[in-house]
């Protein structure tokens, strides 16, 4: 599994937001649900940069422990500006940072291996460290849906290089 190191500018997001577990999502289906409330409503958010892209945020908090912490997903679309924001929805502001980006293909499910490869062999390797910032998955004109096999996805980790 390959990692590409690219600098991200900074990016501006309303969607929808939850907090989760990773049963929740393993099990519940909790962000898949969300992504299709999401994209039900996606017409409300008027000033989109992009129409064919929509981003999954979510963070690892600190000393995370998948078994049991819960964590927020979000899923969203870049926006110009946080402007007529839909009732019930959320903005949030994404810094610009280097990223570790890893692409997989199949459903979603599959970004259980690509988080186990960053953390157990990457991060050891790489001389990066994760910047503590939120976790991108980019859903665009290669992706067809949470559960197809067809699926192309990019998921991008913020890093930063290790200090000594």
């Amino acid at each position: 599994m390959q990692a590409q190191l690219i600098d991200k500018p900074s990016m501006k997001c309303i969607g929808l937001a939850v907090d989760v577990t990773l049963y929740d999502v393993q099990q519940m289906k909790t962000t898949i649900k969300l992504a299709a409330e999401f994209l039900a409503r996606r017409s409300e958010v008027v000033n989109a940069v992009n129409e064919r892209e929509m981003f999954g945020l979510s963070t690892d908090p600190e000393d995370y422990d998948p078994e049991t912490d819960p964590f927020e997903f979000f899923i969203g679309v870049e926006v110009s500006s946080d402007e007529q924001l839909p009732d019930g929805m959320v903005y949030r502001e994404i810094p610009s940072n280097t990223y570790a980006v890893f692409t997989f293909k199949g459903p979603a499910e599959n970004a259980g291996a690509v988080h186990a490869y960053l953390y157990s062999t990457w991060l050891r390797a790489s001389g990066y460290e994760l910047a503590g910032l939120y976790n991108i998955e980019i859903y665009d004109e290669r992706n067809h849906g949470p559960e197809s096999e067809d699926s192309i996805t990019d998921i991008c980790f913020p890093v930063r290089q290790k200090i000594g």
